[in-house]
């Protein structure tokens, strides 16, 4: 179309046609970063990128440190086992609190009911802090890097390897995949964003040294790093996020292009909510740590969740509009096919890395549904704030 005749047609709309064209605009910068990340991680090769890191003259020192509340020992058990199944040199350590009776089969570190953080953390935070002090006075240092898990997630063997044999970054993280799927049908279906996301942003800028979403399960640290920055934040959540903006702007972060992390999905739509509730406000109430430590960052999950909205309003703007028979630019109409071909293939591609063709047929069919699910999680953590004393955690499996 001439750039006259476009002109022509966009003076000529109504207000309802300027507000979709505001909404397909306002996603249309995210979906086609989306198709770049995918198709530059497609074509990427993770087997040749672990190939590329020399096997170290001495191997590290590694450790796994399980931090749990004592809600799932039967899931921290079965950790435990697969984890000591690989038959790896390394040691397991389970941080726990004083009240958890429960006796891991692994070294515990039980955090004492009357310790107090001086920056006043609470909850996880404060345990996983306890437990940084612990392994200091305990002589764990520069040679040992700890790999983090939460009491529902583990790492397989590769991962642990490479750990082992090659990693020299001081900070680091691989890409997610989900185990005990389909307990509940729409979360497990939602969740497959998580793998899409580790696969197209975490690989692209870990790789860069710019971590983007950073996780609790699976990061790695070497442990001298570790105690210099600690866990003490003093936040309602997002230690995951801020260890690695600060061991990334001090130090580097690296991708882990060997083995995966294994994280179960919520097993109810209300587990689902909480938790994609607690990443909101962790995000948005940390008392602008994230923010100083990097504006992009922070500017990107702002952006993110508008769009999350944006593209559901977009979604209803355009069935009412073919409805109602309202005339749709054929520019404006195009950039909303692409935003709805990118935000489908996106949910698509982190199935394709999961490796379940039937739950991608499933996801396909139930694609509109499933965006609505997810999509209500902002609005539902904007009008029901949580208990920000606590740290909500949702069954384990």
């Amino acid at each position: 179309m001439p750039l006259t005749m476009l002109a022509q047609d966009v003076l000529s709309w109504s207000l309802i046609q300027y507000a979709f064209a505001a909404v397909v605009l306002s996603y249309s910068p995210f979906a086609v970063y989306q198709i770049y990340l995918m198709v530059i991680s497609l074509f990427g090769n993770d087997a040749g990128e672990a190939k590329r890191f020399p096997v170290l003259d001495r191997a590290n020192n590694v450790i796994v440190v399980i931090t749990t509340n004592g809600m799932a020992t039967d899931v921290v058990e079965k950790i435990i086992s697969t984890i000591r199944g690989y038959g790896l040199d390394l040691e397991i350590f389970v941080v726990k609190e004083h009240r958890d009776g429960f006796s891991y089969s692994s070294r515990e570190i039980t955090v004492p009911k009357e310790y107090v953080c001086p920056n006043g953390s609470r909850n996880k935070m404060r345990a996983m802090q306890y437990g940084n002090e612990w392994l200091r006075r305990e002589g764990y240092g520069r040679e040992t890097y700890i790999c983090h898990l939460d009491d529902d997630s583990m790492v397989d063997r590769p991962y642990l390897e490479f750990v082992i044999n090659h990693m020299t970054a001081e900070g680091g993280q691989g890409c997610i995949r989900l185990r005990e799927f389909g307990r509940h049908l729409f979360s497990s279906l939602s969740d497959i964003v998580r793998v899409a996301n580790c696969e197209a942003w975490c690989r692209h800028y870990n790789r860069r040294n710019r971590p983007q979403f950073v996780h609790g399960e699976g990061i790695v640290v070497r442990a001298d790093v570790e105690q210099e920055i600690g866990w003490d934040y003093g936040t309602y959540g997002a230690e995951d996020l801020i260890m690695g903006l600060e061991i990334s702007k001090r130090y580097g972060f690296c991708h882990i292009p060997a083995g995966n992390i294994y994280i179960a999905p919520p097993t109810t739509a209300r587990d689902y909510y909480k938790q994609r509730r607690r990443w909101f406000w962790s995000i948005f109430k940390n008392d602008g740590k994230v923010r100083r430590l990097s504006l992009r960052t922070y500017l990107f999950y702002i952006y993110m969740y508008l769009v999350g909205v944006t593209g559901l309003a977009g979604l209803v703007m355009l069935s009412v509009y073919i409805l109602s028979d309202i005339y749709i630019s054929p520019t404006i109409l195009l950039l909303c096919i692409l935003n709805i071909v990118a935000f489908m293939g996106y949910y698509q591609f982190g199935a394709l890395y999961n490796g379940s063709r039937k739950y991608a047929l499933i996801l396909f069919i139930l694609q509109i549904p499933v965006a609505f699910y997810d999509g209500f999680t902002i609005f539902y953590s904007l009008l029901t704030r949580p208990d920000f004393q606590t740290f909500e955690t949702i069954k384990k499996v």
